[in-house]
C-alpha cells in the first residue's frame, strides 16, 4: 500500500510541477516585451541627447535618440513613422510634417536637452490585462538653438511610440 501512496504522491507532485511551469510560461508570454522596430542608426547623424533631471529608462532614451537622429537627418517621414504604434496617433503625424521640416537644422546643430515626465499607466485594469506593457509619458526637447519640441509618448506591448506636437516656443 505504501508503494501506491508513493506513486500517487509522485504523480500529484509531477502534475503540480507541470501546472507551475505552464503558469510561469503564460505569465512570461503575456508580459513579454517585443523588440522595438526601430534602432539608433550607425549611419545617421551623430546626436547628443542630455537629460534635464532624471534619465529615463533605456527604451525611452532609445526612442528619443532615434527621433532626434531622424529629425537631424531631415527624415520627417521617419519621425512620423515613430507614431505608427501610438494609439490614435496616425492623424497627428500628418500634421507634424509641416512644423518638423524647419527644425531639422536645429536638431543637427548640437546638443539636445530633454526633460522626460515619469511614465504612468492610467488605463483601467481590464485594458492593462488585455494589452500589458502600456503607459504614457511626454518629453520636452530643447534644441541647440533654443527651439522647443514636445513629444507625446505611449508604450504599447512594451514598445515606446510617440509623435511630436507643435513647438512650444
Amino acid at each position: 500500500m505504501s508503494l501506491r501512496v508513493g506513486k500517487r504522491t509522485a504523480s500529484l507532485a509531477g502534475g503540480a510541477l507541470v501546472l507551475v511551469i505552464l503558469a510561469v510560461t503564460a505569465l512570461w508570454w503575456f508580459n513579454r516585451t517585443d523588440d522595438a522596430p526601430y534602432a539608433v542608426s550607425a549611419d545617421g547623424p551623430r546626436v547628443t541627447l542630455v537629460y534635464d533631471g532624471e534619465r529615463p529608462d533605456e527604451d525611452i532614451d532609445t526612442f528619443l535618440t532615434v527621433l532626434v537622429q531622424r529629425l537631424a537627418a531631415g527624415d520627417v517621414k521617419g519621425v512620423d513613422a515613430l507614431a505608427d504604434g501610438y494609439p490614435d496617433g496616425s492623424g497627428a503625424t500628418q500634421e507634424s510634417s509641416e512644423f518638423l521640416r524647419p527644425l531639422a537644422a536645429s536638431a543637427a546643430a548640437g546638443k539636445v536637452t530633454a526633460k522626460v515626465a515619469g511614465a504612468e499607466d492610467a488605463r483601467p485594469l481590464s485594458q492593462r490585462l488585455k494589452a500589458p506593457g502600456g503607459g504614457t509619458s511626454q518629453a520636452d526637447l530643447t534644441l541647440a538653438d533654443g527651439k522647443h519640441l514636445r513629444v507625446q509618448l505611449a508604450r504599447e506591448h512594451g514598445v515606446w511610440w510617440g509623435y511630436a506636437l507643435a513647438p512650444a516656443g
